[in-house]
């Protein structure tokens, strides 16, 4: 076994082993243990950072791979099937010791900051434990070789949210959050489950070198149109996982677990799994599947952005930013930035990170107050957390000398590349809706800024009545009752949870990952993370002749399945030739696009500080008059496009209707047809009992009676006596007679 598949399973075991060791002992161990989730998180980063230094900086080799894998269920020969195993595996290749270094990073530095967040609340320990599993869970979709393991893992992410999210259970809104996050994702894990068994009954294999080398050799015997549906079922994962639309309705309200844990959902773990997922299925994607998966992340950043810029709650604007650049990626796999998107995955991962994180510390440090009209005038009072806060702003309102510039104009150049190759038209949406996404983020950012940081103090106004939206119920330092708090109380977090901030901070500057802060295709992420070549074409299903190659005519000789294989892998690798190709159209056109898209970006980014200075800095528009004024727009974009009312309208009411037509059919139809054969049978069951009672019991009885009545009689004569027989015998003679001369008279 390869040393670094190893060292992979070690890291892979570490935050297992501190859910383990948490779970059930961190009542017995000092400060709840908090200590064991940060030294074993360590150790974990440190070991992932050596696989990181060994794979991209020692061997620098785009193409890199090492794996290895074991039968883990082995079935042996089932009718109908064949062979069926089911293996379990590692790949560590790029793309997976650059992912295991950005999850364990970020997940230590959670940890170290929750050991000040957290302090002193009652479930302190378990707190830590459901850190290690969600690490754990999302580490092995990162190392996973295979479906079935990826879904095996995937589902453990599902549960380790379900968890933290709903940390603070005792709240009816962290209750209802937990089951809607649970409930949104199954709906997309079904319909990847769906995916993957479409594969597994052409290949009868789960892995995914498997799945591509069948692939190439034109062994998929449906028609396109069913890759094409495989592919956009995988792809359903991703919408749950990675909050995209439709199924992006879960993730705001996500906050109300605990902010760290949110960090670590919106950087790290849940929501790149599905960013993660789709890079790794990008070559089973065919053409026409791409094309859904980039509309749908366009719209998805443009409508989370439009929702972004009227809350108030400062964790939902961080929250409906992250869908919104979750859309971003998801629009560069679409459009073929393959490593554009993995670019945006990375960088976007440490300043949101850091941005959740500061958040973190400014609702810490205003006694658990979220709402930033209620803020103001903290750069005097939290200079670090003002500093680092606002670099992460920066990267991700995409401004130049940052990360999120790189990876998000990357992105962008991609989009008009393909808009390009692709004839215009309709294609042109993607980027226009790119663009005005970036202007948006950059508005609502600023307008964040400047409410949280600059002015003056305004907890004075808040109504003393007005609720918060989330807190921190359980800790001890939440002991401030009163809403009215001075300016002079509110003060910079301590070196636990400042150290995260700065770290994250310096992980968003440009040169973390390219000497040109221009061009991120220079650097090493984007050398190293290539496109990978496609294995699937733009074809329709093979004609019949070409369809039997695989196996669907029993009767053709070996020889003649050998001979239209071969014809039907020549044609499959044509098609993907000519994909590539199509690929390298789209590349080219890309990088033609590379300074315009810079240009625009930058304008569009400078339109959008600008009115977010215009509105909030020099107050030349009054935002409350603007909204007044467009009132029907502004609570389109309050209550977040009216998503949540248009499913209780549909699916959930439809859902509570569906289930009273239901009851009602089982009651009246079901249970009364039930009934009335039990009525039936009951009935014949009456008439049954009555004719065995009177007529078949009636005749046996009557016939007894008779018997015994002819019985009593016959006693009678049967005297025994001479006398009385010969009184009988003249009785009959001469009862003979009278009858012999009655005839004779008459």
């Amino acid at each position: 076994m390869h040393s670094l598949i190893q060292l992979s399973i070690v890291v892979l075991l570490l935050p297992l082993l501190s859910f383990v060791i948490l779970i059930f002992f961190n009542r017995r161990l000092p400060r709840r243990g908090d200590f064991v989730g940060v030294g074993i998180l360590g150790t974990a980063f440190a070991l992932s950072a050596y696989i990181f230094w060994t794979v991209i900086v020692q061997t620098y080799d785009p193409a890199f791979r090492v794996a290895w894998d074991f039968t883990w269920i082995d079935l042996g020969q089932v009718p109908g099937i064949g062979p069926l195993q089911i293996k379990m595996g590692i790949v560590i290749d790029n793309l997976t010791a650059i992912m295991l270094a950005m999850v364990t990073l970020i997940s230590l530095l959670v940890h170290l900051y929750s050991t000040g967040y957290m302090a002193g609340d009652k479930n302190y320990g378990r707190y830590f434990a459901f850190l290690g599993i969600f690490t754990f869970s999302m580490l092995g979709i990162v190392l996973s070789d295979n479906l079935f393991s990826i879904y095996i893992f995937w589902e453990l992410v599902g549960l380790s949210s379900y968890l933290l999210i709903g940390f603070f259970f005792e709240k009816d809104s962290a209750a209802d959050a937990q089951k809607k996050a649970f409930l949104a994702n199954r709906v997309g894990d079904i319909g990847m489950w769906l995916g993957i068994l479409i594969l597994y009954s052409q290949f009868h294999t789960f892995s995914f070198t498997e799945i591509y080398a069948n692939l190439a050799a034109g062994k998929f015997a449906l028609s396109n149109a069913w890759l094409t549906a495989a592919g956009l079922l995988l792809f359903m994962g991703c919408v749950g996982k990675s909050a995209q639309f439709p199924l992006h309705i879960w993730l705001p309200d996500a906050m109300e677990g605990p902010t760290p844990v949110s960090a670590l959902i919106h950087a790290a773990t849940m929501v790149a799994a599905g960013v993660y997922f789709v890079a790794r299925i990008f070559v089973v994607l065919t053409p026409d599947a791409l094309h859904v998966i980039a509309f749908i992340g366009a719209v998805t950043a443009f409508m989370a952005a439009t929702i972004a810029i009227t809350q108030n709650d400062i964790k939902r604007v961080l929250a409906y930013s992250t869908v919104s650049q979750l859309g971003y990626m998801v629009l560069g796999l679409g459009v073929g930035a393959y490593s554009a998107a993995l670019f945006h995955l990375v960088t976007h991962a440490f300043f949101k990170a850091c941005l959740f994180l500061g958040s973190g510390a400014i609702i810490h440090a205003m006694h658990h107050e979220q709402d930033m009209r209620w803020m103001g005038g903290l750069r005097k009072h939290m200079p670090w957390t003002f500093a680092t806060f606002t670099l992460a702003t920066l990267a991700l309102a995409g401004l130049p000398l940052t990360s999120g510039f790189m990876s998000k104009d990357a992105i962008l150049a991609g989009a008009i590349g393909f808009a390009t190759a692709e004839g215009g038209g309709v294609y042109y949406l993607i980027p226009v809706l790119g663009f005005f996404s970036a202007m948006l983020t950059a508005f609502y950012m600023g307008r964040q800024i400047w409410l949280v940081f600059f002015g003056e103090s305004r907890t004075h106004l808040k109504p003393v009545d007005n609720h918060h939206s989330d807190h921190h119920a359980h800790s001890t330092h939440d002991t401030h009752n009163d809403d009215h708090h001075a300016a002079h109380e509110v003060h910079e977090v301590s070196w636990n949870m400042r150290a995260p901030l700065v770290i994250l901070a310096a992980l968003s500057v440009f040169f973390v990952y390219s000497p040109n802060p221009l061009d991120g295709a220079q650097g090493w992420f984007m050398k190293m993370i290539q496109t990978p070549p496609t294995v699937v074409g733009s074809y329709q299903s093979a004609p019949s002749s070409e369809k039997l190659a695989v196996g669907s005519q029993q009767s053709a000789t070996e020889g003649e399945n050998s001979a239209l294989s071969t014809q039907h892998s020549a044609l499959s690798e044509q098609h993907s030739a000519l994909t590539n190709e199509r690929q390298a159209e789209i590349a080219h056109a890309s990088h033609a696009a590379h300074f315009p898209a810079i240009y625009i970006s930058s304008i569009m980014v400078l339109l959008g500080i600008s009115l977010a200075g215009i509105v909030y800095v020099f107050k030349i528009i009054d935002p409350d008059k603007t909204a007044q004024a467009i009132r029907p727009l502004y609570l389109f974009s309050l209550n977040k496009w009216y998503w949540d009312e248009i499913y209780d309208a549909t699916f959930i009411k439809g859902s509570i209707v569906i289930s009273k037509m239901l009851s009602w059919f089982d009651t009246n139809i079901i249970d009364g047809i039930v009934n009335g054969v039990a009525l039936t049978v009951k009935n014949i069951a009456f008439a049954n009992n009555s004719f065995d009672k009177y007529v078949v019991d009636g005749l046996v009885n009557f016939t007894a009676f008779s018997v015994n009545t002819t019985g009593a009689v016959l006693r009678k004569l049967q005297t025994g006596k001479v006398q009385t027989y010969v009184v009988m015998l003249l009785a009959v003679v001469f009862g003979y007679f009278v009858f012999y001369f009655t005839r004779l008279i008459y």
